[in-house]
């Protein structure tokens, strides 16, 4: 009998000494539409940078991709139900368009048609994405492997479902609930993280626009290229921009692309009131969209693209470009990491390079958002 009351009094201080249960945080994550998984780099991220929390504070993952709605349940269902509706609501996108051809907020024009037009296929797709995204306290949106966000949704004049550049009705549906899930989330009050693709849905929902770093040319630019000095204390002495299809980063003779050269000092936002002094995290591209003027209004900028306005860089003598490249690349402000209202928008990949150098700060940032809103619902624990 006493062992067992002991066993019961050990039970209960368990209970209260550390929590009663762990943290959990549902996450929806929309990967490109391609895929039917998330990026196991997202993953390992996240998982990793939860451990720093007591009690422990769990991360589980629901993916969103209708288009790969393969794994079983209720999510799956809900999800080939959705893209029923999507399917038909691009007809509702067409004629919004059509409508009003010069506008570059398509977004605001839908929602203002869902509200006129609450029986609408638009408008059914609004509401079970909401009752979707009403199961979970985080959204991640991921890059993408395909042409990206429509360009009906930021560009003037376009108002037809195939473009030149090869947009398709599948980028007006992918378009379409990334949109509608940002929607959904700021309506709950519940964190966004977007990058890459991401980032630019979220750029466009602000009222933002993508603009090309060049102008398209077939087969690209060769060997056009960019050679940047890096800041005196920084591991790398140099990297090296180069425009073939996409602007992105490589080694010199090389054709892979090195994610780990290119360092920069940790944004404030990102650092949170820790010395970063000495610290630097990753920023890699490889895109020929950008986030670009006129800078939305709701947004907060975090940090400039590296090549954000690159002639100022030139003649200042931080870089050197080679003709060809100067001809090549636009000389324009970008944006490459923002803050608004409860999203994140990175157009680079932290992910990759987690436990390299310190670009883990991003993650810990957002994990401690997430901690610091949901945390006060569980008992705290009482660190070993």
């Amino acid at each position: 009998m006493r062992l067992l009351v002991l066993v019961l009094f050990a039970a209960l201080v368990a209970q209260t000494s550390f929590g009663e249960k762990p943290l959990h945080i549902d996450t929806v994550v929309i990967p490109s539409r391609n895929h039917t998984r998330m990026q196991p780099e997202i993953f390992y991220a996240f998982n990793s940078a939860t451990r720093e929390y007591t009690p422990d504070m769990k991360m589980t993952f629901t993916l969103f991709n209708p288009f790969q709605a393969r794994f079983a349940g209720k999510s799956a269902e809900s999800q080939k139900e959705l893209l029923s509706l999507l399917r038909n609501s691009v007809p509702e996108v067409i004629e919004i368009k059509q409508d009003n051809p010069k506008s570059t907020d398509l977004h605001t024009l839908i929602l203002e048609y869902i509200m006129a037009h609450p029986e609408s296929n638009l408008a059914k797709t609004y509401r079970a994405i909401e009752d979707f995204m009403a199961d979970h306290q985080f959204l991640v949106i991921e890059s993408s492997d395909t042409y990206g966000a429509h360009p009906m949704f930021y560009k003037a004049d376009v108002t037809t479902i195939d473009t030149p550049d090869g947009a398709n009705e599948m980028d007006i549906i992918e378009t379409i609930y990334g949109l509608f899930f940002i929607d959904a989330a700021f309506a709950q009050d519940k964190l966004v993280w977007g990058t890459c693709h991401g980032s630019q849905i979220g750029y466009i929902h602000s009222g933002g626009q993508l603009g090309r770093l060049f102008e398209f040319k077939d087969g690209g630019y060769g060997d056009t290229e960019l050679k940047v000095k890096k800041a005196p204390g920084c591991p790398v002495q140099e990297e090296t921009w180069r425009i073939g299809k996409h602007l992105y980063t490589q080694d010199k003779g090389s054709n892979y692309k090195d994610y780990k050269t290119m360092l920069y000092p940790v944004p404030d936002e990102f650092a949170q009131g820790k010395d970063m002094e000495g610290k630097f995290i990753n920023k890699d591209f490889q895109h020929s969209l950008a986030l670009v003027e006129p800078i939305p209004q709701d947004i907060e900028v975090i940090s400039y693209h590296p090549l954000s306005n690159y002639e100022q860089l030139v003649a200042e003598g931080g870089a050197e470009a080679n003709p060809d490249f100067a001809e090549a690349l636009k000389d324009q402000k970008i944006v490459d990491a923002y803050k608004y209202k409860t999203m994140i928008g990175t157009q680079y990949h932290p992910q990759y390079t987690y436990d390299d150098y310190d670009t883990d700060v991003v993650f810990e940032y957002l994990v401690e958002r997430l901690h610091d809103q949901y945390a006060e619902d569980v008992p705290t624990a009482i660190a070993q």
